[in-house]
């Protein structure tokens, strides 16, 4: 069981996951981790435009509907709408879609009954009536994405979270307190957890740490002090073997 009780409260769903993520960026900054604490804030606050968004965050959907006039005559709401109409250029735009909100905006999402959110593209309406000669005219196009998309992203980002924290806890011991005390302990150590998480949680192609060369007088010290331990050692093993069989000592 975890000792840390901000890691039970994550389980339990006792706390949001903004506040766990405040936390896991504060310890992150702590541990001079700079890719798990941009990945925390990324999550907090949203991803930038240039930003690489994480793949749980990427939807894929040609799935669309539309409100407006079908066939020059018939007013429809709400029906499919045959992606093809959109033309390649913005399906190719449009079929990849980042989501790049705040965790809480993201969590928004959710709201409501429906079981899909559906995405205002009502700007392609010209591209649907030319390519349609004029056969569809849209005054809304919706880009359907399931609810659940979104249920499974947010599990990730809380997978991602935990195993972030039991790692830690693991290497550190509680996590209760406000942060981690890095000052009191081996930088050596501290890359290798770092370097963990980043590469096997958050899947981030990262060069692992280097190994230091052990500093020339532990070498030095270490090459003398084995031989003498090893001279000690072998003569009292000759002292009892001797003592054993009756033989004099020395």
């Amino acid at each position: 069981m975890p000792k840390s009780k901000i890691i039970r409260a994550i389980v339990d769903d006792e706390v949001s996951l903004a506040q766990s993520l405040t936390r896991l960026q504060v310890i992150a900054h702590d541990l001079k981790n700079k890719e798990l604490e941009k990945w925390a804030e990324s999550e907090l606050v949203g991803y930038a435009s240039e930003d690489d968004v994480p793949e749980y965050r990427h939807a894929k959907s040609i799935n669309f509907t539309y409100s407006g006039i079908n066939n020059m005559v018939h007013q429809v709401k709400n029906v499919p709408l045959d992606p093809g109409f959109l033309g390649m250029d913005v399906l190719e735009q449009i079929a990849d879609v980042r989501f790049t909100q705040s965790i809480t905006a993201f969590e928004a999402l959710l709201d409501g009954s429906e079981p899909s959110i559906h995405l205002d593209r009502s700007i392609f309406a010209n591209e649907v009536d030319k390519n349609s000669n004029g056969g569809i005219q849209c005054f809304y196009i919706g880009q359907t994405i399931p609810k659940s998309f979104i249920q499974n992203a947010l599990a990730e980002i809380k997978n991602r979270l935990l195993k972030s924290l039991l790692l830690l806890e693991e290497e550190f011991g509680c996590l209760d307190e406000l942060g981690i005390d890095a000052g009191n302990q081996p930088s050596s150590k501290i890359e290798r957890v770092n370097y963990e998480i980043n590469s096997d949680v958050l899947h981030i192609q990262v060069d692992p740490p280097v190994q230091k060369e052990e500093p020339m007088g532990s070498k030095i010290a270490w090459n003398v002090v084995v031989p003498i331990i090893t001279a000690v050692i072998g003569g009292l093993l000759v002292i009892i073997a001797q003592t054993l069989l009756g033989l004099p000592t020395p």
